[in-house]
């Protein structure tokens, strides 16, 4: 399998508090870094909550990030759930079911469960 480095950003937005995952891939650790600097300094408003926000050689083949556009609006796109954990310091990214079985997955404070419109590639 292909190892990347993506940036790995956990965020909520609104009352619900519902976490949500991003997964951006970089070509350098400078960049990923750079990445984040700017996405905090975008999600500053109060409104956001950044959860973690890091940079991790994966093997995980994830689909590109992509903003909703105007003709998107009304939508709802397609939504997974994904356990995260690093170990060694590699971002691994599965699959699960639904964020209950996920959350009974969960190993310590290096895993986290979150939502993402983003599909897992073969």
């Amino acid at each position: 399998m292909k190892t990347v480095l993506l940036m790995f950003l956990l965020s909520s937005v609104g009352a619900d508090g519902e976490v949500g995952a991003s997964y951006v891939e970089k070509d350098s650790h400078e960049e990923c870094q750079e990445g984040i600097v700017a996405l905090k300094e975008i999600l500053a408003e109060p409104r956001f909550k950044i959860h973690y926000a890091g940079c991790h050689e994966s093997t995980a083949n994830i689909s590109e990030f992509e903003h909703p556009g105007a003709e998107d609006e009304g939508e709802k796109a397609e939504r997974f759930v994904y356990l995260n954990a690093l170990q060694d310091g590699k971002l691994l990214v599965s699959q699960a079911e639904s964020l209950s079985l996920c959350e009974a997955q969960l190993e310590g404070s290096n895993s986290w469960c979150a939502i993402s419109t983003q599909k897992l590639l073969p």
